[in-house]
């Protein structure tokens, strides 16, 4: 039985927020993310060289990259400036008041920072001091009281990681841990729901995760929809408590990563990361049931480069990443003896004779008093007890033993940004990824044509544009479309009835019982599967400064498409 997963969902919401902590909110649905999550902002408190407060001084910012700078905007009489839509990167703030020296400090604005800066203004000229201030590592929202850890750009190149995932460094966050599914036996399963990680006490799928400021869920599993290479991915900023309503949706934490930019520099890497069998040892298992160690090869491969287009004005950075994993190990499961089979019903021995074994009988056999639990009566106890009923196939699969599961993958992310003037800036961003995962990584079986495969191809457009109307006015439009369409289609079989034995999975001696059909050790799995999901995202929001407050609006519009076959059921028992 097919059941056809059709859910189309749109979410429309308006959100009001105000500066002083008020937050008002209407809407059908939780609100999700504001095209300005991404964006930063800096507070800038001017002093004379007495400590008093100065107004009427005129603040601005210059991207110390892309030359890209922003309206001069005065403080108030609390001597207070604010500069809002700021992307992230290096910025010198640049203070000029009536009968002052100018005043220039160097500071870094993060993915969805808020930075407060104060400055000094001196009656005569003075050398140029310029100050560097970090912002990574755990950061305290003082007027929210959100609690936040910036991934920085030098932590994702120099930190090392087994497969340059750049999710993987969501577990350097505070409250943030590994979850873990711990079911009736002593296994340990690691989800790979979210990021893979539990924030704030809540499941792994409770995560928002975000990409340029938009949602980048696979809302079927929840777990990250468009993948991009570590080399395309500017920082992110890991929210772990009391998160603005402009975020929504989740209810553990946020990952909220920004893409990389060009810049007026031509800057660029080229890589290649290899892991192979030889440096690796063979796994206890193994080791205890004569098994030779498997052969494993991971490349990684690939490129980033930026620069300027025209100076000041159009940027591009482009990167791809290219994956290509060979891994083979020899799989054992137990099927039944041609003894076994010559003494059962005729009904039983035609249906195995239709599905032949990848290789015979090639291990240790199982007799019926070793499979047959103490007091067992019925036919099958009835049986000689040194009579063969199981034996082991050992048989070759395109598994993971180490490298990742054999594939060939490339992604990629190509982006341009344009600053108009002062007042306009935008940038496109095109994100694309295509994996081909063989036959026997999705699910295997010790029968000819039981193995499947994986197929992957997601693509991700956005658009942004900000506008300054004023010192004190600001909005920004962001739309954003998201396909994800994955594959786990049927083997060379078709499908049919298969059989088990009671209790599923069976195992005997630890190893599994396996009968011709698809998923054999897991068929609560259900296959075929797959199909598009479409987000349309539509973002908009407007901030007005007044003194030291903030008013914040705007609303969103999400239409979710999701058209996946997910084959329940179908395998009859």
């Amino acid at each position: 039985m097919h059941l056809l997963h059709k859910m189309k969902k749109v979410n429309l919401v308006l959100i009001l927020i105000l500066g002083t902590g008020l937050y008002l909110g209407l809407g059908a649905f939780v609100p999700s993310a504001f095209a300005q999550a991404e964006a930063g902002q800096i507070t800038v408190r001017v002093s004379d060289p007495q400590g008093a407060l100065v107004s009427g001084a005129t603040v601005s910012a210059v991207n110390v990259a892309t030359g890209v700078g922003t309206l001069g905007v005065r403080t108030n009489s609390d001597g207070v400036a604010i500069l809002v839509a700021l992307k992230s990167g290096l910025y010198d703030v640049t203070v000029n008041g009536t009968g002052f020296a100018p005043a220039v400090q160097r500071v870094q604005v993060t993915v969805g920072g808020r930075l407060t800066v104060d400055i000094s203004l001196a009656v005569q000229a003075q050398p140029e001091v310029v100050t560097v201030i970090g912002s990574q590592g755990v950061e305290v929202n003082v007027t929210t009281q959100q609690l936040s850890d910036v991934v920085a750009r030098n932590q994702l190149a120099e930190l090392p990681t087994l497969t340059r995932n750049p999710y993987d460094f969501v577990g350097l966050s505070s409250n943030v841990f590994p979850e873990q599914d711990l079911p009736d036996t002593a296994t340990t399963f690691i989800t790979t729901r979210g990021t893979g990680f539990a924030i704030n006490g809540q499941r792994a799928a409770s995560t928002n995760i975000l990409l340029d400021g938009g949602e980048n869920n696979s809302t079927f599993d929840a777990t990250v929809g468009q993948t991009i290479p570590l080399d395309a991915v500017e920082e992110f900023r890991v929210i772990t408590s009391d998160f603005d309503p402009q975020y929504g949706r989740a209810t553990g934490g946020i990952v909220n990563v920004g893409t990389r930019a060009g810049s007026n520099l031509l800057h660029g890497t080229l890589y290649e990361f290899n892991r192979i069998s030889a440096l690796a040892t063979n796994n206890f298992f193994n080791n205890a049931n004569g098994i030779a160690k498997g052969v494993f090869t991971r490349n990684q491969f690939g490129y980033s480069v930026g620069g300027a287009v025209l100076k000041d004005k159009l940027f591009f950075f482009s990167s791809t990443e290219w994956i290509r994993v060979r891994s083979t190990q020899d799989q054992i499961a137990l099927v039944p003896t041609p003894q076994f089979l010559a003494i059962s019903d005729p009904n039983t021995q035609a249906f195995f004779n239709a599905f032949p074994l990848k290789t015979p009988i090639n291990g240790t056999t199982i007799t019926a008093s070793q499979a047959l639990p103490t007091g067992a009566t019925g036919a099958f106890a009835a049986l000689p007890a040194n009579f063969p009923v199981f034996g082991q196939v050992i048989f070759p699969e395109p598994v993971d033993i180490g490298a990742g599961l054999p594939q060939n993958t490339v992604e990629t992310v190509g982006r341009v940004d344009f600053n108009l003037n002062c007042n306009t800036s935008m940038y496109w961003r095109y994100a694309f990824s295509n994996g081909d995962f063989p036959f026997g990584t999705n699910t295997f079986s010790p029968f000819v044509g039981f193995d499947t495969p994986i197929n992957t191809r997601d693509q991700n457009i956005l658009y942004n544009v900000t506008h300054n109307f004023s010192p004190v006015w600001v909005a920004s439009f962001k739309g954003v479309f998201n396909r994800l369409n994955q594959d786990q289609p049927l083997g060379a079989q078709p499908v049919g009835p298969t059989l088990f034995m009671r209790g599923i999975p069976t195992t005997i001696q630890g190893f599994s019982v396996a009968f011709p059909g698809y998923n054999p050790f897991s068929p609560g799995t259900a296959i075929p599967f797959g199909g598009p999901q479409n987000l349309t995202q539509l973002y908009g929001d407007a901030i007005w400064s007044h003194g030291v407050h903030q008013i914040k609006f705007g609303g969103t519009f999400i239409h979710i498409q999701d058209n996946r076959t997910f084959g329940a059921y179908e395998t009859a028992v």
